[in-house]
C-alpha cells in the first residue's frame, strides 16, 4: 500500500425516532475515511430509556421489569459490538489488505442477518475489480494461510492500477493490462522468478474464479497471456533445495551442546524428517489429534486431515518421534511454542524456528558450500552458501521423500505419508537425485537382466591383486573408512536410532535419581518404561535390515571389528537395565543377520551374554 493509513474510524448508536413514546430501531453508526455508515442492530428501546451520553438504555427500579428485561438485551448487544469493533481496529492493524472489506465486515458482524453488499449488488460495475478479486479470493481459496498471500496479490495489483492510472474495474482489465502488470513488476523491483510469476498468475486465477462465478460473470479472457519465462532447466530449479542425508541428521540429533531454545528447534526439525508433515501439521501431531489405528502384524499407525490440501495423511510413529513426543507431552515448549491458537504468536515462532534450526545445522557441522541458480527478473545468477544457510521448515518434507524413495521405498506409498494425490510432485519438486543416487539405480535394474552376453554387467570387485611371488596372489580388502566413519551400530540397528532408547535408560540406572518437591525420587519407572518398549519393538519386523545390509557390505574388517565392539557394550548396557535374555538375544540375532557378527563371533557373543548372567545371578 504506498499511501498512509490511518484506522481513524468511530462507532456510536442512535435512534431511528427520539420523540415517539414507542418502541425505536437502535441504529449503529459507523465513521471511517470521511463516510457514513448506518446498521440496523436489530433491537429497539423506548427513546425516553435511552441515555445519549452513555449511549446504553436505562436500567432503573422506576422501570417495569419487562422494560428492564428488553433493555439489558439492548446493552448486552451493544457491549458485544463494541468488543467486536475493537478486535477489528486490532486485526486491521496487522491486516492492512482487509481494509477494502471494513464497511461489510462490521455490518455483518453488527446484524448478521442483513444480506451483504456483493449479494444484493447486480450491477458489477458498481463494484470495483480488486474488492471483486479479494471476494473471489475470500469464497474460493480455502486455506487462510494461502488465501492471505492472494489477498496480498490483490494489494500489489491494486498499487500497479493506481500508479498506472488504469480503472479500477473489471471492463478495464485484459490481456494487454496483464502483461504490462507482469513488466511493471519486473521494472519496479527485479525479483526471483517465481516471485513474480506467483504475482501474476495469482491475479489470473482469481479472474477465473470471476468469470465462472453466476453473480459476476467477469468474462476476461486469460488464454493468450504471455509469462515471462523461466529460462532455468528443472535441476536448476531444484539445486537450492537441497534434502539432507541421514548421516546428516545423525549429526544433528546427536549434537548435544546447544541451549534450550535450539533444543527445542532441533526436536521439531527431525520430527519433521521423520514424518514429512508441513510445519502447520505438527501441532496436530504433538497434541495428539489424530486416529489411531492398529495393524493386524500388531504395528500401529496415525491418521489426520491435513490442513493445506484436506487430503488424509497416514504416519508410523518412529521411536525417536515418539521419544520427541512424549518428552513435550510432559514439559510442553518455553521457547518455540506452535501449538498455541494464537495466530500471530504461531507465525512468530515459525520464523524463529528457521533462524535457530540454521543455528544448530552450522554448530553440527553442516556448513558445505552449496551452488545454485537463481534467476533475477530475466538474468540468471550463479550464487554460493553454506548448507547450513539454505535450511529451513520445507528442507524437512523434501529430506523426508527423498530419503524415502533412496531407501527403496516406492513413490507410491511415500505420497500415503505425505497426503499428495498423486506421485508428480514427488517426481517434479522434491525427489533429488545425484549422480550416484541415478547410477544406483541404473546398475541394480542392469543387474536384473539375465541370459544376456551383450548386455552383461561385469561383477564390481573392490579386491586389488598384490604379487607375493610368482606362484602365490593374495587379495587385500580396499579401505572404506572414508565412507563408514559415520556408521555405527545404533545406525545398523534401525536406521530409526533405537539403540538411543538403550542408552538412555542406561544413562538413568546410573544415576541416583532426582529431587522434587524436596524429595529424592528414582528412575525405575521411567527404565522400567522404556524396557518394555524396546522389548515390545523387538517383536516387530526389522524394518530398517535391508538398508542397514547395504552398509555392511561396504565395510571392511577394521571397521567390523569395532562395530562388534559396539554391539558387546550394548549388549552388557541391555542385561543391566533387564532386557529379558529373549530379546537380548533377538538384538544379537539381529547384528547376525546383518553381517555384523560371523558364526565365531557369534557363539563368543551367546558366551558372554550367558556369562553376565551367571554373574549377576551370584
Amino acid at each position: 500500500m504506498s499511501e498512509q493509513v490511518f484506522l481513524d474510524f468511530s462507532l456510536n448508536f442512535n435512534l431511528r425516532q427520539t420523540k415517539k413514546n414507542m418502541p425505536t430501531i437502535i441504529y449503529a453508526l459507523f465513521t471511517f475515511r470521511g463516510r457514513q455508515y448506518k446498521v440496523n442492530i436489530g433491537a429497539k428501546v423506548y427513546p425516553t430509556q435511552w441515555n445519549k451520553r452513555k449511549q446504553i438504555a436505562t436500567i432503573s427500579n422506576g422501570q417495569t421489569r419487562l422494560d428492564n428485561r428488553n433493555n439489558e438485551i439492548v446493552n448486552k448487544k451493544i457491549r458485544s459490538l463494541l468488543a467486536i469493533f475493537e478486535e477489528k481496529k486490532n486485526y486491521l492493524c496487522e491486516n492492512l489488505e482487509r481494509i477494502d472489506f471494513l464497511f461489510e465486515e462490521m455490518r455483518q458482524a453488527i446484524n448478521p442477518n442483513l444480506k451483504t453488499r456483493y449479494t444484493i449488488m447486480k450491477d458489477n460495475n458498481q463494484l470495483s475489480a480488486t474488492l471483486i478479486l479479494s471476494q473471489m479470493a475470500e469464497k474460493n481459496i480455502l486455506s487462510e494461510n494461502s488465501r492471505k498471500i492472494y489477498l496480498g496479490y490483490v494489494t500489489a495489483f491494486k498499487e500497479y492500477l493506481e500508479a498506472k492510472g488504469i480503472s479500477n474495474s473489471l471492463s478495464a482489465i485484459n490481456t494487454d493490462v496483464l502483461e504490462d502488470y507482469q513488466q511493471f513488476l519486473l521494472e519496479r523491483n527485479p525479483v526471483k522468478i517465481k516471485t513474480l510469476l506467483n504475482k501474476v498468475k495469482g491475479i489470473v486465477t482469481l479472474i477465473n474464479h470471476a468469470n465462472k462465478d453466476k453473480a459476476i460473470k467477469a468474462n476476461i479472457n486469460t488464454n493468450g497471456i504471455t509469462y515471462l519465462e523461466d529460462k532455468r532447466s528443472k535441476e536448476q530449479k531444484k539445486s537450492k533445495q537441497v534434502p539432507l542425508t541421514e548421516e546428516q541428521l545423525l549429526a544433528i540429533y546427536n549434537y548435544a551442546d546447544l541451549r534450550p531454545r535450539e533444543v527445542e528447534a532441533r526436536d521439531l526439525f527431525i520430527c519433521q524428517c521423520l514424518l514429512g508433515q508441513r510445519i502447520s501439521d505438527l501441532p496436530k501431531i504433538f497434541k495428539g489429534e489424530y486416529t489411531i489405528t492398529k495393524l493386524e502384524d500388531g504395528n500401529e499407525v496415525i491418521s489426520f486431515i491435513v490442513q493445506k490440501t484436506t487430503e488424509e495423511a497416514t504416519l508410523y510413529l518412529f521411536p525417536v518421534v515418539k521419544e520427541i513426543l512424549e518428552r513435550y507431552k510432559e514439559t510442553g515448549f518455553k521457547y518455540i511454542d506452535l501449538l498455541t491458537e494464537d495466530e500471530r504468536i504461531v507465525k512468530k515462532n515459525e520464523a524463529k524456528l528457521n533462524r535457530t534450526i540454521k543455528q544448530v545445522c552450522e554448530k553440527a557441522g553442516l556448513d558445505s558450500d552449496i551452488n545454485y541458480v537463481e534467476q533475477i527478473g530475466s538474468n540468471i545468477t550463479k550464487k554460493r552458501k553454506k548448507l547450513f544457510e539454505l535450511i529451513h521448515t520445507q528442507t524437512a518434507r523434501h529430506t523426508f521423500i527423498t530419503l524415502m524413495c533412496r531407501l527403496g521405498i516406492p513413490k507410491e506409498d511415500v505420497i500415503i505419508a505425505t497426503a499428495h494425490t498423486d506421485t508428480t510432485m514427488i517426481d517434479d519438486v522434491y525427489l533429488h537425485e545425484t549422480v550416484n543416487d541415478k547410477g544406483t539405480r541404473l546398475i541394480n535394474s542392469l543387474k536384473k537382466i539375465k541370459g544376456s552376453t551383450l548386455f552383461k554387467i561385469e561383477e564390481a570387485n573392490n579386491m586389488v591383486d598384490t604379487t607375493m611371488n610368482e606362484e602365490e596372489t593374495v587379495k587385500k580388502p580396499i579401505s572404506t573408512a572414508s565412507v563408514t566413519n559415520n556408521i555405527t551400530f545404533d545406525t545398523l540397528l534401525d536406521t530409526q536410532f533405537f539403540a538411543s532408547k538403550i542408552n538412555k535408560a542406561s544413562d538413568m540406572f546410573e544415576r541416583m535419581g532426582y529431587v522434587k518437591n524436596g524429595k529424592l525420587y528414582d528412575y525405575n519407572s521411567e527404565i522400567s518404561g522404556i524396557v518394555k518398549e524396546i522389548e515390545a519393538y523387538m517383536q516387530s519386523p526389522a524394518s530398517g535390515l535391508e538398508v542397514a545390509h547395504k552398509y555392511v557390505e561396504r565395510l571392511s574388517v577394521g571397521n567390523l571389528s569395532n562395530l562388534r565392539d559396539e554391539l558387546k557394550l550394548l549388549i552388557v548396557k541391555c542385561i543391566k537395565i533387564e532386557v529379558n535374555v529373549e530379546t537380548v538375544m533377538q538384538i544379537v540375532d539381529k547384528a547376525f543377520k546383518m553381517g555384523i557378527l560371523d558364526n565365531d563371533s557369534l557363539n563368543d557373543m551367546k558366551e558372554i551374554v550367558a556369562g553376565i548372567l551367571k554373574a549377576k545371578d551370584k
